[in-house]
């Protein structure tokens, strides 16, 4: 009799045990929710990749189950990545233009929910299963095309984009608008040249592309390529110039910081803070699931945002810049600039 009371015994600590480690664990997600993240390119470019990578770590830290499989630019594995990804996957996160095929894998895999980060495919209404994200990546832009065109010393100013598609022309269009309202506000003439690198991780072809904008005068130069612009960061200090990163705060991230001084600023696309907000309210609520729509990251829910580094870094836009962003910030929210866009 003492020894099955003791067997008993154990049984139910044991059983309290687990309940008490289910209830008070980190892992607050339900069980099994599986999210895969194609990268159609590679991780390490320290800009918009690995903010997408941070989302998906930080969802694996809140108890999702998470992995995450890089395509390193080979378009043979595009495809078959993203639809072993939807068989074995609640969720699909894509990430890279390059994923073009998306939305028909999506029509083969109905009972799985694809979301497609900074890009749109054409007929997206037609997909209740694939919400494409995109960024207002054009208003961030004209922030630090605003700072660019103040503080210019040439009159010119660069721009570098990863490849020749709407989402990078966005980024240049609000650049360029930013940079030349700058100009007329400041009664100086400034004129914004531009490059496609036409890779998304290859730094000496961001070197090469900022010293042939350098040779024409550019003094500041917005690097909107992934790994490719980190070439033309790493060249700046040689060139004698400044640039602008974008996605992360690179001033911190880039080399640990390493080229912080020759970063004014970084425009953030918050690629992380998209994801983690966006799968969190549609698993907490499947009605906030808005699949056949675009979801518009802005600075409302600081999605987009310019950062300076952190707070011990020296501030290298001047106050009276920063008081004049402070008022275009506020023209583009109450509608007073309205900020061209290429899509």
């Amino acid at each position: 009799m003492k020894k099955f009371i003791s067997v008993a015994l154990v049984a139910v600590m044991v059983l309290s045990m687990s309940l008490f480690m289910a209830s008070c664990g980190g892992d607050d997600k339900e069980e099994g929710v599986q999210i895969t993240g194609v990268i159609a390119t590679q991780l390490g470019d320290m800009s918009f990749n690995d903010s997408a990578k941070a989302g998906l770590d930080e969802l694996e830290e809140q108890g999702y189950t998470v992995n995450v499989t890089e395509c390193n630019t080979d378009e043979t594995q595009y495809e078959p990545q993203l639809r072993t990804a939807a068989e074995k996957s609640e969720i699909v996160i894509g990430v890279g233009s390059e994923l073009t095929m998306i939305g028909d894998i999506a029509k083969e895999y109905p009972d799985t929910k694809f979301i497609w980060i900074d890009n749109v495919v054409d007929d997206y209404k037609d997909i209740s299963n694939l919400t494409c994200i995109s960024y207002k990546q054009n208003e961030g832009s004209y922030l630090v095309g605003y700072i660019a065109g103040s503080m210019t010393e040439t009159g010119v100013v660069g721009f570098i984009g990863g490849a020749d598609i709407p989402v990078i022309n966005d980024f240049y269009v609000g650049y360029e608008q930013g940079a030349l309202q700058a100009g007329k506000d400041l009664d100086k003439d400034v004129k914004v040249i531009k490059g496609y690198t036409g890779d998304w991780s290859d730094t000496n072809l961001g070197a090469e592309h900022a010293q042939d904008q350098a040779t024409r005068g550019a003094d500041i130069i917005f690097c909107a390529a992934g790994g490719s612009g980190n070439g033309a960061i790493m060249k700046a200090k040689d060139l004698g110039i400044k640039c602008i990163g974008v996605d992360q705060d690179q001033r911190i991230t880039l080399g640990d910081g390493q080229y912080a001084d020759d970063i004014l600023c970084s425009m953030i696309k918050n690629v992380q803070k998209s994801i983690v907000d966006y799968v969190n309210e549609f698993y907490e609520d499947d009605s906030k699931w808005i699949g056949g729509e675009v979801f518009y990251a802005g600075s409302e829910g600081n999605y987009v945002e310019v950062a300076y580094g952190s707070e011990d870094m020296e501030m290298l836009v001047p106050d009276d810049v920063l008081a004049a962003l402070d008022e275009q910030m506020a023209k583009i929210k109450d509608g007073t600039i309205v900020v061209d866009t290429a899509l």
